[in-house]
């Protein structure tokens, strides 16, 4: 079953920017999806996993070790709200290939 969440989180986009540098590329094994961008009270982060197990090995194996090397969090924990993804539905676009798994600054 997939896995999906949104997570808010306090800090800024050049912190986010620092440690997607550092973990999103090659993309991560059970990765279907990933957006993120600014907000008001810092940045938004929606992604969506294989299965909760592809989130965690990838949280444990890259994201832990990116965020400690950067001197761990600044802030609070993030406001983060998990789902158990019962209906993903993709696009015309990723299934017509139009896109490509790349990183955008748009």
């Amino acid at each position: 079953m997939a896995y999906a969440f949104v997570q808010d989180v306090a800090a800024s986009w050049q912190q986010y920017e620092l440690i997607a540098a550092a973990t999103v590329e090659p993309v991560p094994d059970g990765l279907i999806l990933h957006a993120a961008g600014p907000t008001d009270e810092g940045f938004r982060i929606i992604d969506v996993w294989e299965s909760e197990d592809a989130w965690h090995r990838f949280q444990a194996e890259r994201l832990a070790p990116a965020i400690g090397a950067l001197g761990g969090p600044a802030r609070p924990e993030p406001t983060f709200r998990d789902v158990r993804a019962r209906h993903v539905v993709f696009g015309e676009a990723i299934s017509a290939g139009r896109i490509a798994s790349r990183a955008t600054t748009d």
